[in-house]
């Protein structure tokens, strides 16, 4: 008996070529959901692995993603969630007015909080964080904020061996090394720092053609000013993805001294999401011209 009944393909060229992104309707209860397959046949291990470490994932809290099915056959993955309305933060953002921002920012960022204690609560690591993986529902004056994709997350409870290519751009020194032992929430808020770096000036910072060159920038040079940001946001930022300033490649000192100097660095972050929300909410909106006139 047919169960669900299809509606259309989501995601765009990019997302198909890892398998289909499809939207779904439940015909008993008229629900939507969000199905992703990949056919184990047609793609690497590397991406089916993906689908199925996102599939171990079911929370029971807002803003976080809810697993509905789950099925591995010996050629086929899918999992199957519930539908979540909205775009993604980078398209919500971007139609924004400049002086309606920094605002959003504070805002979004203290709806981002419970969302990462709960993680944290959890000993989970998102390791993905950038503006395609967090969605916004606008509901009149105000909007939800929902995490999405746990396809390269890590629990921290287990002996995690697997060898991941973080995204270049967003990743914390402690991913692009593959350190995953002392990877922690601190690591996700380095990437959190990165996003908004991006969200207001329109691209990611340090970047560099040549990939070598641009891992050895990413790994040790701090986050630099832009004219586009707000006053006071850029120290905010930079502590958010303080990283240790090695003198050597990484690949040219002792693995226990590549460790030990990661951790150095991660320890000079913000120490947790809340403190980043008390700072941002601290700044001063920018006043327009007229907002400075004191008409009599």
């Amino acid at each position: 008996m047919l169960k669900y009944e299809i509606i259309s393909e989501l995601g765009n060229q990019k997302t198909r070529k890892f398998g289909s992104t499809i939207l779904i309707k439940e015909l008993s209860s008229g629900k939507l959901f969000v199905k992703k397959s990949i056919d184990k046949r047609k793609t690497k291990k590397a991406i089916w692995d993906r689908l199925v470490q996102e599939g171990k994932f079911d929370f029971k809290h807002p803003g976080l993603p809810i697993l509905y099915e789950f099925h591995e056959t010996e050629n086929l993955i899918s999992v199957v969630r519930p539908y979540i309305e909205g775009v993604t933060l980078n398209e919500y953002f971007d139609q924004l007015k400049r002086r309606q921002k920094i605002n959003f920012t504070k805002k979004l960022v203290e709806k981002l909080v419970p969302i990462f204690e709960r993680l944290k609560a959890e000993n989970i690591v998102h390791c993905d964080i950038k503006p395609s993986n967090i969605l916004i529902n606008k509901r009149n004056d105000d909007f939800d904020v929902f995490l999405i994709d746990f396809g390269l997350a890590v629990k921290r409870t287990k002996t995690d061996v697997r060898k991941t290519l973080f995204p270049l751009g967003y990743a914390a020194p402690e991913l692009l090394l593959n350190q995953l032992d002392i990877v922690d929430s601190r690591s996700d808020l380095f990437s959190l720092g990165i996003m908004i770096w991006r969200l207001f000036t329109g691209e990611l910072p340090l970047k560099h053609p040549n990939p070598s060159i641009y891992t050895n920038i990413q790994l040790t040079h701090p986050l630099p000013d832009h004219v586009s940001l707000p006053k006071g946001l850029l120290e905010i930022l930079q502590k958010m993805t303080y990283k240790f300033q090695f003198k050597l490649p990484p690949n040219k000192i002792s693995a226990a001294e590549v460790k030990s100097s990661l951790v150095i660095g991660m320890n000079q972050r913000y120490q947790s999401f809340s403190e980043v929300s008390t700072d941002l909410n601290q700044l001063q909106q920018k006043k327009s011209f007229y907002q400075r006139i004191s008409f009599r």
